[in-house]
């Protein structure tokens, strides 16, 4: 399938074949005292993490207030528990349901054992169809995996469609939060990171200019791109639907204009049913960002046009072992709402 529109590519997006983030290669210890000596670091945290506390404690309190108990934090956590731990109990029923569903609306599943699998068969789709260039939305497991790395080392560009997974991907580092990347960065610090990707000034002050720069670059990027690659918040069993939840704009591009879609997700996204995956969405938004709901919730259901390919990419990678640990099993019901990593300063 032809992309008929053609932009020039932009040329400031750093592969991971040709710049591999630097702190990655230093020892944690190092990386652990200049995070300490960090100033910037310091002042970006400290203004986020107070009034983010006191935005989802309000959110769940005015909930409550209006709609009663079952939308109490208390009641959704239990509830949204329950289905996880039927969902870890049960896990191959609910894969074959999924895969049954997902299969029949069209979609191509891929059970992945590990990481290197994983991203062997990303890389192998791309070499068939003839990609070089793929487009991202957040998927934590392509972190988890290093499928950038491994794509760049092997000539094809993987760029970064979230506003601050880009911003961290042209500054050679790893993302820092689950939901909000470069929390730890100053609006300074994004303007110098951008001024000097693109070869010219960039605001450090004007946070709408910076945001305007990264629009008009990220679509020569989804123009272009011959592979689209986002995560899951979901995979609803009942359906062989994905769920997905941004904030940004990007992600519903990244799904819908390259020709070829593929799902990266691991064993522990899957949900019996869409009634549990609406307990999970009320929980993630009101926890990740105090949002009641976030701006854009999508379900994808096999391929939206003729043509067009969607690959479901079922990750494993040290899931099965979890599962079959007592003691490490419960942490299979992680949604990924970051809540964590705020209240907890390691």
């Amino acid at each position: 399938m032809t992309n008929n529109y053609k932009v020039t590519p932009p040329q400031q997006v750093v592969s991971e074949e040709t710049a591999n983030p630097t702190n990655e290669n230093q020892p944690f210890e190092e990386r652990l005292e200049e995070g300490l000596r960090d100033d910037n670091m310091h002042r970006a945290l400290e203004r986020f993490a107070p009034s983010w506390r006191a935005s989802r404690r309000d959110v769940f309190a005015f909930e409550e207030a209006d709609y009663g108990s079952d939308y109490s934090f208390e009641h959704m956590r239990a509830t949204l528990r329950k289905a996880k731990d039927y969902a870890i109990e049960h896990q191959a029923e609910l894969i074959a349901q999924f895969k049954a569903q997902a299969e029949a609306a069209g979609a191509i599943i891929y059970e992945a054992r590990t990481a290197e699998d994983a991203n062997r068969y990303i890389y192998e789709l791309c070499q068939r169809k003839g990609i070089d260039l793929v487009v991202k939305s957040k998927t934590m497991v392509s972190e988890e995996t290093e499928l950038n790395h491994y794509l760049g080392a092997r000539g094809i560009k993987a760029v970064e469609t979230d506003l601050g997974e880009w911003v961290a991907q042209l500054a050679h580092e790893r993302p820092s939060h689950m939901v909000m990347p470069i929390i730890h960065k100053t609006r300074q610090q994004v303007g110098a990171v951008l001024t000097e990707a693109l070869g010219r000034e960039i605001s450090r002050e004007n946070v709408a200019e910076q945001v305007a720069v990264i629009r008009v670059e990220h679509r020569k990027s989804f123009l272009n791109a011959g592979m689209g690659i986002s995560g899951a918040n979901a995979l609803i069993a009942e359906s062989g639907t994905v769920m997905m939840l941004t904030n940004e704009g990007n992600g519903r591009l990244v799904t819908s204009l390259p020709p070829v879609h593929v799902v990266m997700a691991g064993y522990d996204k899957l949900i019996g049913t869409f009634a549990e995956a609406m307990t999970q969405l009320c929980l993630l938004a009101r926890s990740a960002t105090a949002q009641q709901i976030t701006s854009y919730t999508t379900f994808i259901t096999g391929p939206a046009t003729p043509g067009k390919e969607v690959h479901i990419v079922l990750v494993d990678n040290g899931r099965s072992e979890m599962r079959a640990d007592p003691h490490f099993k419960e942490a299979l019901r992680c949604i990924r709402c970051a809540a964590c990593a705020n209240i907890c300063p390691s």
